[in-house]
This record gives C-alpha cells, sequence and structure tokens, in this order.
C-alpha cells in the first residue's frame, strides 16, 4: 500500500482520511467541526496517523495531564494529612483544656469522599475519642480551623456560571468534606409542569438560603441546575425533574465545605460531651506550629486516588491535585502559581506544548487549549515512566468500567482500549492506549469542537476511526509542521 496522507480542506475544517490503511475519521457531525488527531507507536514513538495540530478546547482528558504531573512530582505513594491539634495544657483533675482546639486542612480531595466511604468512616468519632484519651473534657480556648494550605480562588475563573452551583463544579478548600456537594431531595407531582417541593438536604445545612423553582416534567431526566457564587449560602435551583417522583435527588455544591464540615464535627463533640467555650474561628494563617498533635487522618496514596478521579472523571480531585503540584514546585498553590508549575514540568520533559493554554486541572473550563499530540506524547513519557502501571489502571477501560463502561461493546477493542474520555457541549474527545492486531501498543488523541449532532453520534465516530486503526498496518507517516 502507498504512504499518503490525504488531507482534504473544505467547509470542513478538515476531514482526515488514511489511504495507506483505510482508515478514516469521518462522519456527517463532524462536517462544520474543528477536529485534530494524533496516533504513535508507544514503544518507539513513531507517528502513524497525523492531522495538523491544532489547539482545541479538551474537555476532561486535561486530567491527563495533571494526573500524570501529580503522580511524577508528588509520587504513587503521596498523601493527604488533615490534622487535629490542641494548644495549651490539658487540667488533669477537671479535664479542662486550657488552650485552644486546632484543626488543620490539610487540602485532601477525598476527605469523607462517597468514593472511598471504609476509609473515612468514623474518622470524627476516632477524633472525639483521641481528645477524650488525652484527658480533654472541655476546652475553654477556641476552635481554630486552619484553612492557610490552600491559597487563593476556589474555583478557576475560566468556569461557567452554570457549572459552579452543581456538584461537578464544586471548588477546592483547604477543608474538603464529601465531595463539596449535598443532597437536595425533591418530591415531584404526577403532572408536568407544575412545582415541586424540597423536603430536605443531605446533609442539614442550618444557614442555607435555597430558592426552589423547579418544575415537575415528562422528561425522565434531572434538568434541574444549581445557582450560587462559591461561598455563598444564598443558591437558586431551577429547571425539571421527572415527573411522580416521591425522592429524587439533585447534587448542588457545598456553599462551604470547610465550615459543614466542622459543623458536622462540633455536633459529635457535643454528643460526646466535649464542650468548646470560646468561639469557632476560620484563620488562613498557620496556626498549626506550636500544637500537639492528636490526630492525623491521612488520605488513601495517590496511585488510588487517581482512579475514581480519571476512571468517574471527578473534577474536584483533579484541581487539589493541580494546587498540590503548585505547592510541591512553586511553595505556593494558589491556581496561578499551579497552572505555571504545571507547564514549566512538562517543559522540562520535552512535551510538545505549542498551542497548550492550561487554565484549570480537570478540564471544565471553557478556555483550556491543547493539541491531541501534546496528550498523546505525555501518554507516551508515562508509558515509560516507572509509575507507568498505576497511571494507565487508574483510566476507563472499554466496555468495563468508568465513563467508557458502555462503549466498544463487542470489537476488539472491548477490555484491551484504557482511556481518559471528554464531554461538554459540543466538545469530544478521548485519548488512550490500545493493543493492535499485530500485537503493537498505540498511543492515540483526538479531540473534536463544535459539531453538529449527538455525543453518542461523534462518539460513534471516534470508535469507528479507532476500530480501523486496530486492524490498519502501522505505517510510518511524516509529522505534520502544524
Amino acid at each position: 500500500m502507498k504512504k499518503l496522507v490525504l488531507l482534504i480542506f473544505g467547509c470542513s475544517f478538515f476531514t482526515v482520511i488514511f489511504a495507506q490503511s483505510g482508515a478514516a475519521f469521518k462522519g456527517n457531525s463532524l462536517q462544520n467541526a474543528a477536529y485534530s488527531v494524533y496516533v504513535i507507536d508507544a514503544d518507539n514513538g513513531i507517528v502513524l496517523y497525523n492531522t495538523p495540530q491544532v489547539s482545541l478546547v479538551p474537555a476532561s482528558v486535561m486530567k491527563i495531564v495533571t494526573t500524570a504531573a501529580a503522580l511524577e512530582i508528588l509520587g504513587a505513594d503521596f498523601e493527604f494529612h488533615t490534622q487535629l491539634g490542641i494548644t495549651g495544657k490539658v487540667n488533669a483533675e477537671t479535664g479542662l483544656l486550657e488552650g485552644n482546639l486546632v484543626l488543620r486542612g490539610g487540602c485532601d480531595p477525598a476527605f469523607y469522599s462517597e468514593y472511598f466511604p471504609e476509609h473515612y468512616k468514623g474518622t470524627f468519632e476516632a477524633w472525639v475519642a483521641a481528645l477524650s484519651n488525652a484527658g480533654i473534657k472541655s476546652i475553654r480556648g477556641n476552635f481554630i480551623v486552619d484553612l492557610s494550605q490552600m491559597n487563593g480562588t476556589s474555583v478557576p475563573g475560566g468556569w461557567l456560571w452554570e457549572d459552579i452551583g452543581n456538584y461537578y463544579g464544586a471548588g477546592v478548600s483547604a477543608l474538603t468534606y464529601s465531595d463539596n456537594f449535598y443532597k437536595i431531595h425533591f418530591s415531584s407531582d404526577a403532572e408536568p409542569d407544575k412545582p415541586v417541593t424540597i423536603s430536605r438536604t443531605e446533609p442539614a445545612i442550618d444557614s442555607l438560603n435555597l430558592a426552589n423553582n423547579v418544575t415537575s416534567s415528562s422528561v425522565n431526566r434531572d434538568l434541574a441546575f444549581v445557582y450560587g457564587a462559591p461561598g455563598s449560602f444564598s443558591q437558586l435551583v431551577e429547571g425539571s425533574i421527572p415527573k411522580g417522583r416521591s425522592d429524587f435527588i439533585v447534587k448542588a455544591a457545598m456553599p462551604n465545605p470547610a465550615h459543614i464540615a466542622v459543623a458536622e464535627f462540633v455536633k459529635i463533640l457535643k454528643y460526646n460531651g466535649i464542650d468548646i467555650q470560646g468561639s469557632i474561628l476560620y484563620v488562613n494563617a498557620s496556626q498549626s506550629k506550636e500544637i500537639t498533635l492528636i490526630a492525623d487522618k491521612r488520605s488513601p496514596a495517590l496511585r488510588d486516588l487517581i482512579i475514581p478521579l480519571n476512571k468517574e472523571s471527578i473534577n474536584l480531585f483533579a484541581e487539589h491535585l493541580l494546587h498540590e503540584i503548585g505547592r510541591a514546585r512553586k511553595g505556593s498553590s494558589s491556581l496561578d502559581s499551579s497552572i505555571i508549575a504545571l507547564k514549566e514540568f512538562w517543559i522540562e520533559k520535552g512535551i510538545f506544548l505549542k498551542g497548550f493554554y492550561p487554565t484549570d486541572g480537570s478540564g471544565l473550563s471553557r478556555s483550556n487549549g491543547i493539541c491531541p499530540r501534546t496528550l498523546a506524547e505525555i501518554l507516551r513519557y508515562m508509558y515509560l515512566s516507572s509509575n507507568r502501571d498505576d497511571f494507565f489502571n487508574s483510566l476507563p477501560v472499554a466496555g468495563r468500567d468508568g465513563t467508557l463502561q458502555l462503549a466498544f461493546k463487542g470489537t476488539k477493542l472491548e477490555n484491551n482500549l484504557h482511556a481518559k474520555t471528554g464531554s461538554m457541549t459540543r466538545v469530544k474527545s478521548m485519548t488512550g492506549i490500545f493493543t493492535n492486531k499485530d500485537g503493537k501498543k498505540l498511543i492515540f488523541a483526538i479531540i473534536t469542537n463544535n459539531f453538529e449532532g449527538t455525543q453518542t453520534t461523534v462518539s460513534r465516530s471516534i470508535e469507528d476511526f479507532l476500530g480501523e486503526v486496530y486492524v490498519s498496518d502501522t505505517v510510518p507517516v511524516k509529522k505534520s509542521n502544524h
């Protein structure tokens, strides 16, 4: 077969046909879309398929950039620490602490997360027991909540107003709690277009002011959206939920996770008879230098944290890792420092970064820009890394789990292809690795923007293309200079 790559430009951004193999990335939804493709041999880095490299909005495949860097910089054994301590002395006779109780948030993204229920089960109760074992029955001083480990804004500036009030748009916190979302329980009328009622929130948030404009609908899916500024306890929920539901749950971003976590802990303290005579103070300057440590709750190891992060595409976890990269390399967890640290790391590793415009760590921002070549080169770097197994084991497996659970069913790529997907309105992307018919490991990256039709239609085009690549002869092509 001839070594020929034909790039046809028309009203579509471009259509790519690989004549040497017959593989083609095509579809009616792509006629007026922008898209870019890159495929390489994992073992030798030879380019097999290559369109002009265009910087496009990546959506959640951005998590590949962040998690790979985190593994390399922080290490697979890295753990976050949430610490409880005291200042002053305890009166052995009365059990009175003549000092403060100090809780130091350690920026643990998984603290009381639903993805690690057993790891954190009973943590607050264990802290109370540790205080009791130290002879503490009451606290004369204040409860100081040290939030100094997280600098700057809780959400990236590029996130949309329609996202940041919902669970997937929850911002970071030095004391993240329960995935930084709460559940709103609705009941809906049997008829459509009727007001619905809120029965409760979980957990209960005493200071929450939640305006409800949600109605019932014949559409059998969640179309309710929550709006609220980060830190604000005034929120609005509007849209629709399915009709005839007695308990329909919508997940919303916690207005202030640290406050809610502390409120839950204080309830348990009081239930066990430990009284705090002073005030609860939230501080952004470290209060932990001269404390007596009572408890140190460690997170699961980083290798374990990135499994739900990539398989379930958890934005919150990715953003926390980005900030931790900034702290490790720049001494600051601010968003700006963290993004600089991320770029500098990949520059040092020789990764192609033309058109790389990161604005967050998760891909939720539409201001992100990246070329498929960058993604493919990062994947190959990780393929050659000592962290290879931990990294690739975190990716969804075609036809098995995560965001690829229903993809590639009945094909040669089922249980073969490991990849991270990304999707948002008019954006669909995928990057990963698979073994082709000849037993060679191939790394690929595909990004599409501004397509017509549905996500399902574009996903089918990606699946069809990768199926053709699987059976194609791996003939090298000349790299594009774009």
